[in-house]
């Protein structure tokens, strides 16, 4: 038996295992795809994360931006530049399976290509099948996303889904030099979300993406952007991918009697920039931590990781979802008042740096938008 199963092989997934295999614990990861693999996403690592990463990291961030381009409903888009990189880029495929390998050099065992079908909960443990093959642990760490079947026949509260489409393109070397070691983001035309142009040299990853997806005719927005910013349609070598972006406005509890819920498969994504890889590494590490405690001390001391992610995380989290319902609903009233307000374009890049937080962000925008507000007496 092991101490740990694993479902899913992302961020959240390996960086579990890593940590409970360095404290020794005997740790099972399973993915259902054959590494490396493909994996949608704009490949953008927060400068906040990086401390979350295991040594050696740095091998891996091929983009260090540090200009950033903000567009708004019927206004000139507005480059901020700093001194230091906010984000840096990775290809997914790569990444991935680095962290992966980490994970095993620290003595987990791994099977990707292993689909689990079916995951029962005991008084003792855990029993999960994966194909003709049964695996039993005394835990589990659900890390296999929005969709994965963890999700789906453990008892935890739905998320709810947002989408994003996107795709990667080759560029000419003049093409590319227009987005060098900058990020693009476009809130002008894409209700609850946002067109991104990311660069990955040669590529560039262009996409939109929304939290109330199913409501737009997202297809129809992508292909738009891809056109506006390429000068043509689609090109046939590069499929378009789509992805969940799985979030929550409430915090449920994100445990069972016997498993541990992570990253997506937690919806513990920004609900502001749609983020994802930061909150999968964080709540990774806690997971991590309170499963040696809880096998270190033979207890169930399982729902500390609910209080954990409640008092640590879910204080970012919450304003930051905070800010998606003040900013999406009248994206026209605040791009004008973000370029207007330029420090606050510098105070998000600020909290991608972890220099500040969601609250003060909030805090900083209020501050600003009072003097705009008139008081009217009543009559």
């Amino acid at each position: 038996m092991e101490d740990v199963i694993i479902v899913g092989a992302g961020p959240a997934g390996s960086t579990a295992a890593r940590l409970l295999a360095e404290r020794g614990h005997k740790v099972h990861l399973f993915d259902a795809q054959r590494f490396p693999r493909i994996k949608p996403c704009g490949g953008a690592v927060t400068a906040r994360a990086l401390s979350l990463l295991p040594a050696g990291y740095q091998s891996q961030l091929l983009g260090h931006p540090d200009a950033w381009t903000f567009q708004g409903r019927n206004l000139p888009p507005v480059t901020v530049r700093r001194t230091r990189p906010y984000c840096h880029i990775v290809e997914r495929q790569h990444f991935d399976s680095w962290l992966v390998d980490r994970a095993i050099a620290a003595g987990a065992r791994f099977s990707d290509g292993r689909t689990v079908d079916a995951i029962a909960e005991t008084r003792d443990g855990v029993v999960v099948h994966a194909g003709s093959d049964t695996c039993q642990a005394r835990y589990l760490v659900a890390a296999d996303g929005a969709k994965g079947i963890s999700a789906r026949t453990l008892p935890i509260p739905r998320l709810r889904p947002g989408a994003a489409i996107e795709v990667e393109v080759p560029v000419s070397e003049p093409i590319y030099a227009l987005w060098h070691q900058r990020v693009e983001i476009d809130v002008s035309h894409y209700p609850w979300g946002y067109a991104w142009v990311i660069p990955r040299y040669p590529v560039l990853n262009i996409g939109v993406g929304s939290f109330r997806a199913a409501t737009l005719p997202l297809k129809n927005l992508f292909a738009a952007y891809v056109t506006s910013k390429l000068g043509s349609g689609l090109p046939a070598d590069a499929p378009a991918r789509a992805h969940p972006l799985p979030f929550r406005t409430h915090l449920p509890r994100l445990h069972t009697s016997r498993t541990l819920f992570v990253g997506d498969a937690a919806g513990l994504m920004d609900a502001f920039s749609a983020e994802g890889i930061f909150s999968a590494l964080w709540s990774a590490r806690l997971a991590a931590e309170v499963l040696h405690g809880t096998l270190a001390e033979d207890r169930d001391g399982l729902p500390a990781y609910s209080s954990r992610v409640r008092n640590e995380m879910w204080p970012n989290l919450a304003p930051a979802l905070k800010m998606a319902r003040l900013f999406y609903p009248l994206s026209g009233f605040w791009s004008r008042f973000f370029v207007r307000n330029q420090s606050l374009l510098h105070d998000y890049l600020d909290v991608a740096e972890g220099r500040q937080t969601y609250r003060e962000l909030l805090a900083h925008t209020e501050r600003a938008l009072l003097p705009r507000v008139t008081l009217h007496p009543s009559k």
